[in-house]
């Protein structure tokens, strides 16, 4: 049990009721009253049940903003997983912090015409954050032309993250 952190892996086929009462357990080991950030990493096994399984996650792990990717690859704890079916998620209880969750495609990225863009789309400035946390998808957006963009309009505050992975098909 964690005051601010907790991280649970699910490695079972998609069952409703058996996720939900996971979820709730996972939330009831976190110590704080409140989550304020969920962090999910799932494999493509769980692709055609996606929607459903972040509605359960969302809902019975009392979630507010839920970020995460596809990935091939977990980690959980000191453990990487490779090539197996499973979901990591990740609980945090962030006290005093302000998040908010931004959507950006790739039509956004080629209309970028300078820093002032991505201010405009997020309603965010440089000056009004500590930094972001990214996850990129490289099968519909090119992410090496939004970094360089947001970059040009966030530096010099720190983007960390990753790109999604997953079956190409």
């Amino acid at each position: 049990m964690s005051e601010f952190a907790v991280s649970g892996h699910w490695k079972d086929d998609f069952d409703e009721t058996a996720l939900k009462a996971w979820a709730q357990q996972l939330r009831q080991s976190l110590g704080a009253p409140r989550v304020s950030l969920g962090l999910l990493f799932m494999t493509p096994h769980y692709f055609a049940a996606a929607a459903r399984i972040l509605e359960v996650l969302r809902v019975h792990a009392e979630i507010p903003l839920l970020l995460g990717c596809s990935s091939t690859g977990l980690i959980t704890g000191a453990r990487e997983i490779e090539d197996e079916q499973g979901l990591v998620l990740s609980l945090f209880s962030l006290p005093g912090a302000e998040l908010r969750g931004v959507h950006f495609t790739q039509e956004q990225v080629e209309e970028a015409n300078g820093p002032g863009y991505w201010a405009l789309e997020t309603g965010l400035t440089a000056e009004q954050l500590n930094g972001w946390l990214a996850f990129a998808d490289p099968f519909n957006m090119e992410a090496e032309a939004w970094l360089r963009g947001w970059n040009e309009a966030y530096a010099p505050k720190p983007i960390v993250g990753g790109l999604a992975s997953g079956d190409f098909s």
